[in-house]
């Protein structure tokens, strides 16, 4: 169960408005009421040191305040090795006048809803430093403050560190801090990060590292939803993987033939294939306009031949032409030679989503520059 510091300030000032003290008597009853309230079958295993941790949350904030029991206890008051017993040392829970004003600012409705978004789960800080590292290179020691503040970080989490004594520590602090501070900070975090990640507060992050960051984030459980982080399945993709949006743009920008004849294998997740048809279909489109009975390094050094091409692809009377017409040759015939026969001959090899959208990449480009050839006369 994830417990949340506002809603359990926004019950107990219900409670002292209704008059219901006894719940209030120690932590162990305000805990069997919140159980009572939310339906939650309380776990006395997971459930007893979380919500003790909101409550001394809540009063470091100046929030709450109660009657500490434990000298007339032989227990130990360890709240985080003995928690049920620290619990039942806490007498006479009661709001002060700042944790009343913020529960009555707030609708339980709107926060019971954190449930559904955080159950506790850590950003490792492995990911917190790469978060840091990108935000601390896009901006200086004196603007790194402002952009936080602007981005919804609350001054008291600034406060007592210094950008100038090192940008990334600077921006990891903040964050761990947030982390660490309870639902209502972690709550901020997580509408950082995400706002962030979606370019919701001045630069965004490139889409390198975007993609890098949301493939780690999710493998921990967490995804964007309306610019926050929210829980939800762990995924298992290596921080490299193409989204389905990412493929599908890719796939959009190809030639039309290039894509006609590998975007299928591309939704099966065996590019590999895709890559062989597509140079498959270029050796195919040479050989008709040419009309050459040729195939693979034959045909393409017959084709775009220094001396005769029969397909020219720049004006052969210039020097510069020249040149363009003899690399190009090199290019067709490596492709044929290089990407195409290796896999005509043996079983495909398993390639990267990457590196399988550069081949195809190659390929569109070469099939694009066979669109504004012309074919010599002669042939």
């Amino acid at each position: 169960m994830r417990w949340d510091d506002l809603w359990l300030l926004k019950l107990i000032n219900d409670l002292e408005e209704s008059g219901q003290t006894s719940y209030l008597q120690n932590g162990n009853e305000l805990l069997r009421h919140a159980a009572t309230v939310l339906d939650h079958q309380i776990d006395w295993n997971q459930d007893l040191w979380p919500f003790a941790r909101e409550l001394i949350l809540a009063a470091e904030g100046g929030y709450l305040q109660w009657r500490d029991m434990s000298e007339h206890s032989a227990g130990s008051n360890d709240a985080r090795g003995n928690t049920q017993n620290w619990l039942q040392q806490i007498w006479e829970i009661r709001l002060t006048l700042d944790g009343r004003d913020r529960a009555r600012g707030r609708l339980i409705q709107v926060l019971q809803a954190d449930s559904d978004e955080d159950d506790g789960r850590d950003i490792t800080g492995m990911t917190l430093e790469e978060i840091a590292k990108a935000i601390s290179d896009m901006y200086t020691p004196a603007q790194l403050p402002r952009y936080l503040l602007n981005s919804g970080v609350p001054q008291q989490f600034l406060e007592g560190l210094d950008a100038t004594q090192g940008k990334m520590a600077y921006v990891f602090n903040v964050m761990d801090a947030l982390h660490e501070g309870g639902s209502e900070s972690r709550r901020t975090l997580r509408q950082f990060i995400g706002g962030w990640l979606d370019g919701r507060y001045h630069d965004a992050p490139t889409t390198d590292v975007r993609r890098r960051l949301i493939a780690l984030l999710g493998q921990q459980g967490w995804h964007i939803q309306d610019g926050r982080l929210v829980i939800g399945e762990r995924t298992y993709d290596s921080a490299g993987a193409l989204t389905p949006l990412g493929r599908d743009v890719r796939l959009a920008a190809l030639h039309p033939e290039v894509r006609a004849v590998a975007e299928r294998y591309v939704e099966s997740n065996s590019i590999e294939v895709g890559i062989f048809e597509a140079f498959k279909a270029i050796n195919n489109r040479v050989r008709e306009l040419t009309g050459l009975d040729l195939d693979g390094v034959q045909l393409m050094n017959k084709a775009f031949s220094d001396a005769r091409p029969v397909i020219l692809l720049a004006d052969l009377s210039s020097q510069t032409g020249r040149n363009i017409q003899a690399g190009f040759r090199f290019l067709f015939t490596g492709a044929v030679q290089g990407l195409r026969n290796p896999d005509a001959h043996e079983q495909f090899r398993p390639l990267d989503p990457e590196e399988g959208f550069e081949a195809l990449a190659f390929a569109s480009m070469l099939m694009r520059r066979l669109d504004g050839a012309s074919v010599s006369e002669s042939s």
